[in-house]
């Protein structure tokens, strides 16, 4: 099925009647420097996690590598909205490593078409990261 791009200017209608759902599967990232990473959702001993299948260049020179576990801890809390952790890692461009990482708490909204957002506030309409489905 090919992806239609719909635009951010218009992406957030996407979310007004969000689906019911699970995020497991394949999820691209678009709409920022880390656009083309791809990670595969699926349940491992019972957790759902997410890890990198497709890096692009700038996620590759900021330390990041395919098998990376960059979603953890994805469960459904008891008002319904999905949790997790993003994995983060902070990278110094002069010594070419890794100098520390951690975790950001998100809530994680899957909408219309194929659509998933990672905010922290209530709704879904200003997101940290935009994710649509990769086929």
């Amino acid at each position: 099925m090919a992806e239609v791009d719909y635009g951010m200017t218009v992406d957030f209608l996407f979310f007004i009647l969000p689906p019911d759902g699970t995020p497991e599967g394949l999820w691209r990232r678009t709409g920022d420097d880390f656009e083309g990473c791809v990670l595969r959702v699926e349940s491992i001993e019972s957790e759902l996690v997410g890890r990198i299948a497709i890096i692009p260049d700038s996620m590759a020179n900021a330390g990041w590598q395919v098998g990376d576990l960059k979603w953890r801890n994805i469960a459904r809390a008891a008002d319904g909205a999905w949790r997790m952790q993003d994995l983060r890692k902070h990278y110094d461009t002069r010594k070419a490593s890794v100098l520390a990482v951690d975790y950001q708490e998100y809530t994680l909204t899957l909408g219309a078409c194929g659509h998933l957002r990672l905010h922290t506030g209530n709704s879904p309409f200003f997101p940290a990261q935009r994710w649509v489905r990769f086929s």
